[in-house]
């Protein structure tokens, strides 16, 4: 048969894993929530899209390949303009300008 104190001691095991346990618990189900929050505005969000996309007109649809077609050619521009730039400042293994380099 156990002593007093043995069963005191097991009762005391048992408190704290009970409390890690909750405590676990507390946590996982914190995590569920917010998961779950994130599902919601992911559901809603996905659904407004979708609603967007089904009330799209054709008018709408040539405005935006317009405006992508536009934005590309912008683009295309802009990373001309950055190579004719590196083109004109010569570097050399250091990544020094050469015409610093010389100066000094």
């Amino acid at each position: 048969m156990s002593t007093i104190k043995e069963v005191e001691a097991l009762l005391r095991k048992a408190k704290k894993e009970n409390r890690e346990l909750k405590k676990d618990n507390d946590e996982k189900n914190l995590h569920i929530k917010f998961l779950n929050e994130r599902l919601d505005n992911w559901a809603d969000k996905n659904a407004q899209l979708r609603e967007e996309k089904l009330k799209i007109t054709v008018d709408d649809v040539l405005a935006f390949q317009k405006s992508k077609a536009d934005y590309a050619s912008s683009q295309d521009q802009s990373f001309v303009d950055q190579l004719e730039k590196q083109e004109q400042v010569k570097l050399d293994s250091q990544g020094i300008a050469n015409e610093q380099r010389s100066e000094t």
